[in-house]
């Protein structure tokens, strides 16, 4: 089943904007974590009164399916929450560690295809230049079925890590050596859009 993709409101990215504008004004060591994204976008979701969406998180929670839910018009959307990197080409997301399946291929699949969750991604980059020092965040809503569509046979084993490549060009990486956690590259091309929040 694929699950509805939640997008943020302007209102909500104008305060999740604001948000991270006082971040930075309060630590200037470097860009805003993952688990610290989760109750900044929290805060913007509440922000937007109008827009009627109630959003239920449970701060340091562990649930596969979902870092943050909201609920709409009596629908729910299920968020998992990350930070990332981009490249020129991909968004670079680490998802599940998944040593419970103790290297069991099948399993590991199955789960992956069954398991995912709409992911709203909130990368940084850090740039210094002669205009100073500045963060340039994008969101990024990431489709479960971008995820998805593996292949128990597709997986190649490339040094001590597995690779598979799915249907929509993501770059899956099994490392055995991280807890089995899985890591996406995702093709900047399957977005339909991003948003630039700019700190200076």
């Amino acid at each position: 089943m694929v699950r509805s993709l939640y997008q943020l409101t302007p209102r909500m990215l104008q305060r999740l904007r604001q948000d991270l504008t006082r971040y930075h004004e309060l630590f200037r060591g470097g860009r805003c974590s993952g688990w610290e994204l989760e109750e900044l976008l929290v805060n913007a979701i509440k922000s937007d009164t109008q827009a009627q969406h109630h959003v239920r998180w449970k701060e340091a929670g562990h649930d596969d399916r979902a870092d943050i839910e909201v609920f709409t018009n009596g629908e729910p959307f299920f968020v998992q929450v990350k930070s990332g990197q981009l490249t020129s080409q991909y968004l670079k997301l680490s998802g599940y560690r998944l040593g419970r399946f103790n290297g069991d291929l099948k399993k590991i699949t199955q789960y992956l295809n069954e398991h995912c969750a709409n992911i709203l991604a909130v990368p940084c980059q850090q740039v210094n230049d002669k205009t100073g020092r500045r963060f340039i965040y994008r969101v990024c809503y990431v489709r479960v079925e971008h995820l998805q569509a593996l292949k128990l046979t597709e997986w190649t084993k490339e040094g001590k890590a597995y690779k598979q490549v799915n249907q929509y060009g993501t770059v899956l990486n099994l490392r055995p050596s991280m807890s089995w956690q899985i890591w996406w590259d995702i093709p900047l091309s399957l977005f339909d859009t991003t948003i630039e929040i700019v700190i200076d």
